[in-house]
């Protein structure tokens, strides 16, 4: 089982699933968002942070303005629900 490091410090289970989520949150298409997040490759302990770094880098190289409205996404926080 990979983890996945959190904000809070907090490990969490790694899931392409959710990376999937937040790529067609972004505006592209399933096909796309399976592609990309089969693409990354995640290593025990990555920072939530640097994970989204990775992936919008890919998105990028994929699509350019995909990338720039997945860069500018932004799950709302426990304070902001």
């Amino acid at each position: 089982m990979m983890n996945t490091k959190k904000r809070s410090e907090k490990q969490e289970e790694f899931s392409k699933k959710k990376i999937e989520k937040s790529i067609r949150s972004a505006g592209a298409d399933e096909k796309t968002s399976r592609e990309i997040s089969e693409g990354v490759k995640h290593r025990d302990g990555l920072k939530t942070s640097d994970l989204r770094k990775l992936v919008g880098e890919k998105l990028t190289h994929h699509n350019a303005k995909l990338g720039k409205a997945y860069e500018a996404y932004k799950r709302p926080g426990p304070a902001m629900k």
